[in-house]
């Protein structure tokens, strides 16, 4: 019985750790919206979000968030944008 309980115990944290990992755990925050996101480092990255009308270009380290830029004309959408798989994927392949 106790192997049973912690095997339901480690498939529940399992599972937590899956959604906190690929987001789907749902959206918290409507009102906040990531528009795009480019690593520029292992631990640091450029994130542009979009914040009561107004967008916001970030700078995301390990330990900080710091507001770089208001932007004056806003981005489109990043999952509005169309993909391609085909020529990403061969992108990739290339490198």
């Amino acid at each position: 019985m106790l192997l049973s309980l912690l095997a339901v115990l480690a498939l529940i944290l399992l599972a937590a750790s899956l959604l906190k990992k690929f987001k789907l755990g749902g959206q918290l925050h409507s009102d906040l919206k990531v528009i795009t996101s480019m690593h520029i480092g292992t631990k640091e990255r450029l994130v542009v979000v979009e914040v009561a009308g107004k967008q916001l270009l970030l700078g995301v380290t390990a330990n900080n968030i710091s507001i770089l830029q208001e932007l004056a004309e806003p981005l489109a959408s990043q999952q509005n944008l169309p993909v391609d798989i085909a020529a990403s994927l061969s992108k990739l392949l290339k490198k």
